[in-house]
């Protein structure tokens, strides 16, 4: 894009210190444009706050602030169209959006950068972008956590093993299973959340390290932003990155969460489990063996936790050796904030993708429920209710479960006289009152599997999130509804 007269006569903000002009490797070593352009609203948004209020304290003219205020109109107008030249030279967003400004506004322009340092503008935009960034994840979130209770709605009745140890541990129901990832979430989500509160005072003014000489209304500023008050020490504010590092720990849980999540549905849709099926519009095949239907996303969800871990690793170690207080390796901090809020976007939209599409086996989760030791628990916790310790209970149990294997039996199918080579006060037909639904049914405490316990929690989860009953307490809602093409 041209230029004209109006620009800044320096093409440095600080070149009047200087007898020579910067190497061009130093400048395309150096310059932050290439990625932190992406700020550009945040930065608009704080310049024309900043405008206001140099001119309430007078140090702008009402005319000069509406020439500035139109000029970053013009501005954000052009950098929204994309035609804006990024240009090393000018290093990073502010200078780009100061000479831009110039260039609209003239001489007025050139008085933006009062009482600011591009140190606590930097800490500005970034505290901006965090926390609209959050409010856009937790937007994502709430949209997978809408098909997770859905889901979870839907097969409220069907009943699941479920594992420790990759192994089968005691059976559940289809609701209690997605309220567990309800659960997660929920956390995820407050975490977001607190990230915004984190992120919630306003830097604007703490200047290059200890503020200004000049007179300026700090709170107004906030207060225009939308923040909750200003922060206390310049000397820590501009060096201050504690928000972003908040900020990719909530992400990179919220990852590992999403990680197991998919571990899981891939081991589960393969031929050796057989227990989830995904829709073929979320698979991808192999272009050599023709018979692959491969679960890419949730293979990718996978990798790319590891990816956001490694953006907030490396964040901590970026900060762990800088003294007080700005340095320029700050610049480093937001290429990972950026990759990880971009990666985990895609991630939260993919895994709602799959919990929308997914469906159980439900007739292979039968076959494996006929062939399970499932139930061990309930039988040494009814030993306990016939007064055995249960250390002994559990020892008795293991080896009815030992006899069982080698009979080929499940536990619902001993007869009487097996049982009672172990324990000879089982009363009569005792095995056959056993069943994985029953099992469940009896857990009816708080945090159990029992089905009304789970709908009530299921009911409360919707209702914190999204501050209106669920639509299954609808006369109208179907039985059927969630149950994601079963």
């Amino acid at each position: 894009m041209s230029q004209d007269s109006k620009e800044i006569p320096s093409s440095k903000p600080w070149g009047g210190r200087f007898a020579e002009s910067t190497d061009k490797d130093v400048e395309r070593f150096t310059e932050s444009i290439s990625f932190d352009g992406r700020l550009f609203r945040e930065d608009i948004r704080g310049s024309r706050a900043h405008a206001r209020m140099l001119a309430r304290v007078g140090l702008l003219t009402p005319e000069e602030l509406g020439q500035i205020l139109q000029g970053l109109d013009r501005v954000e107008e052009e950098f929204s169209a994309g035609r804006v030249e990024l240009r090393s030279d000018w290093e990073d967003i502010h200078m780009h959006v100061e000479k831009r400004l110039v260039h609209h506004a003239g001489a007025a322009g050139l008085k933006i950068h009062t009482a600011r340092s591009r140190n606590d503008q930097v800490a500005l935009d970034l505290r901006l972008f965090v926390r609209r960034a959050a409010e856009d994840l937790i937007d994502a979130l709430d949209r997978l956590l809408r098909a997770t209770l859905m889901k979870g709605y839907g097969y409220r009745d069907l009943i699941l093993p479920a594992y420790t140890h990759t192994q089968q541990a005691q059976p559940v129901s289809g609701g209690y299973y997605f309220g567990a990832y309800a659960e997660r979430l929920l956390r995820d989500r407050k975490r977001l959340r607190g990230v915004i509160d984190s992120a919630g005072l306003s830097p604007l003014g703490s200047g290059a390290l200890a503020g200004t000489t000049l007179p300026i209304d700090r709170e107004f500023v906030a207060s225009e932003l939308g923040f909750s008050g200003v922060t206390q020490n310049g000397l820590d504010t501009v060096g201050d990155r504690d928000f972003v590092a908040d900020f990719l720990h909530a992400l990179s849980l919220l990852m590992v969460h999403l990680s197991g999540w998919s571990e899981e549905w891939i081991l589960w849709s393969t031929r050796e489990f057989g227990m989830v099926r995904l829709p073929d519009r979320l698979l991808t095949g192999s272009s050599m063996m023709p018979q692959k239907k491969n679960p890419d996303i949730l293979e990718l969800i996978r990798g790319k936790a590891g990816r956001v871990v490694g953006d907030y690793t490396g964040l901590l170690v970026l900060l762990k050796g800088l003294p007080l207080s700005y340095n320029r390796d700050l610049q480093e901090d937001k290429e990972a904030l950026f990759d990880a809020v971009d990666t985990v976007a895609g991630s939260l939209l993919m895994m709602r993708l799959a919990v929308e599409g997914m469906a159980f086996e439900t007739a292979r989760i039968e076959e494996i429920l006929s062939k399970t030791e499932l139930l061990a628990t309930d039988i040494a916790e009814d030993l306990v209710r016939l007064g055995v310790p249960f250390r002994e209970a559990h020892a008795i149990v293991g080896r009815i479960v030992a006899h069982a294997a080698a009979k080929n039996l499940t536990l619902e199918a001993l007869p009487d006289s097996d049982l009672a080579l172990f324990f000879d006060r089982f009363p009569p037909g005792y095995s056959s009152t056993l069943s994985p639904a029953g099992s469940v049914r009896r857990r009816s405490h708080t945090g159990g599997p029992a089905p009304e316990t789970v709908l009530r929690r299921l009911s409360e989860i919707w209702q914190e999130v999204f501050s209106a009953a669920p639509p299954w307490d609808s006369p109208s809602s179907s039985s059927s509804e969630g149950r994601g093409g079963r």
